[in-house]
């Protein structure tokens, strides 16, 4: 039995390793924390869960991605799936402004609230439908053998034509932009979920899963569904080590013999995964360069996707949900970045989010302020930006919900260098940014000159995320059975 090494136990390393190990292949996999996650995590802090990844899913059973969520039982029949009414909402001049997942419902609501943007909110509906026909394209790799082909047909081609021309009137519009063709200020704020600078084409793309049923909130979150996805691995036979940090991969006359552990321990294998983010993994995990033409395009052309992370425990009931973005009365300074309006996700009712009767807030604020965090932490202030970070986040929230005041138990920041260091992603990075006018880019995934390495993760298609990290897991193990003739199950 070939034996397989997969190193990173986050989505896409637990979804290369169950369809490896489920097509014949003895696989170890390797994981430098105490538990398995990577970017798809949530933690404890004094009785407060805060879920740092999943908010959405594929979670709509007619999809392609859903059929994938299932293989690795992270998703199923028996798993329950919250779609909340409400996405997002806004607080304009004492006014709620909702964004709902019918569309439909989302614009009769906001006509009513500004009848003067009719025509806009008429063209986004068409233009959010016209994606309905677009899914996450999940085929077979050329040259495998499996016993469920995927494959494009003509009939899907077909099916995505109408998608065509929106594409094309969208690609080179931002999201700022998309957002300014709408009147009402409080509907232009509305609009703004995706950062300014990315294509709007991610805006609408979000609206129309949404709108189709997709994009629930899976019962567990993100630590439901990886214990789901280690048990599916280990009752296939796969072993998983977990605060096991590879050193480094081995390789000998341009072949992989496996890798070598940080305590000097060798593991051989026929063939390795590398599922930490590809920038630092080519870094850190190679004696030599890797000179394939593809790992420096990937290199030159990411712009990476960075945040800082809040977590709030209360113990006070805050019912409100989603808890509309507005704006501060006194702006927040982050990372030297002015923020002058604050939204939350609200977990309160949501079991093991919080001790009976308190709530749990997140929220994150998306920028690239590695640099900062950086710098601070060389000069010996970055406990002292934090807590300078918390303070104005506690007297943001009291201002708003006096019924915090005094009762809230823990603020707790995770910033871009928490990323890092948890994950070994570059710059803390976990996702890329498609410029306006640029397609998205698809990375091949295996070395050349190279026998037997492979990868997968978020990186290795814009703009990365779950789903991507879900879909190259799947698509390494598909390499390695044609690699070596096996038939994928």
């Amino acid at each position: 039995m070939k034996k397989v090494v997969v190193i990173g136990a986050g989505i896409s390393g637990l979804t290369a390793a169950i369809y490896a190990q489920r097509s014949g292949f003895d696989v170890t996999l390797c994981e430098q924390n105490e538990c398995a996650g990577g970017m798809c995590t949530a933690w404890k802090r004094k009785g407060y869960l805060f879920e740092g990844s999943i908010h959405c899913t594929g979670s709509n059973p007619k999809t392609e991605l859903y059929k994938l969520w299932k293989d690795t039982g992270a998703l199923g029949d028996t798993v329950k799936i919250n779609l909340p009414d409400v996405f997002h909402a806004v607080e304009w001049e004492g006014q709620i402004i909702n964004l709902y997942r019918d569309i439909e419902k989302t614009v009769e609501h906001l006509t009513a609230i500004s009848p003067e943007d009719g025509k806009q909110l008429r063209r986004l509906v068409s233009d959010v439908k016209a994606f309905s026909c677009l899914q996450m394209p999940i085929f077979d790799i050329k040259g495998i053998k499996t016993l469920t082909p995927k494959r494009m047909t003509f009939k899907g081609l077909i099916k995505m034509l109408p998608v065509l021309p929106t594409l094309g009137r969208l690609s080179s519009v931002s999201c700022k932009k998309y957002a300014e063709k709408f009147v009402h200020p409080g509907i232009r704020k509305l609009f703004c979920i995706i950062p300014d600078d990315f294509s709007c084409i991610s805006l609408i793309a979000t609206l129309s899963t949404w709108n189709m049923g997709d994009g629930g909130f899976p019962e567990g979150g993100s630590l439901g569904m990886l214990d789901r996805m280690v048990k599916t691995f280990e009752d296939l036979g796969g072993k998983i080590l977990l605060k096991t940090k590879v050193k480094c991969v081995n390789i000998e006359n341009k072949s992989v013999t496996g890798v070598k552990l940080t305590d000097g321990t060798p593991l051989a294998a026929d063939a390795v995964i590398v599922t930490q983010e590809t920038i630092a993994a080519v870094e850190q995990l190679f004696d030599k360069p890797l000179n394939d033409a593809w790992l420096a395009e990937l290199r030159n052309r990411t712009e990476s996707v960075v945040c800082t992370f809040i977590g709030v425990g209360i113990r006070a009931k805050i019912l409100q949900t989603p808890i509309p973005k507005w704006k501060l009365t006194e702006p927040i300074t982050c990372a030297g970045k002015t923020i002058t309006e604050i939204g939350f996700n609200n977990y309160f009712g949501h079991e093991g989010y919080a001790p009976e009767g308190c709530t749990t807030l997140t929220t994150t604020f998306t920028g690239d302020t590695y640099l900062f965090w950086k710098k601070a932490k060389e000069e010996g202030r970055y406990e002292d930006e934090k807590r300078l970070l918390s303070d104005q986040i506690r007297h943001a929230i009291c201002q708003k919900y006096p019924q915090a005041t005094d009762n809230i138990e823990v603020i707790d920041i995770a910033t871009p260098l928490t990323y890092e260091r948890y994950t070994g992603a570059y710059h803390g990075s976990w996702m890329s940014i498609t410029g306006l006018g640029k397609k998205m880019r698809t990375y091949p995934g295996f070395l050349k000159k190279i026998s037997g390495v492979y990868f997968a993760g978020h990186r290795l298609m814009t703009p990365g995320g779950l789903p991507v990290a879900l879909y190259s897991g799947h698509k390494a193990a598909q390499m390695i059975c044609r690699q070596y003739n096996v038939m994928f199950r």
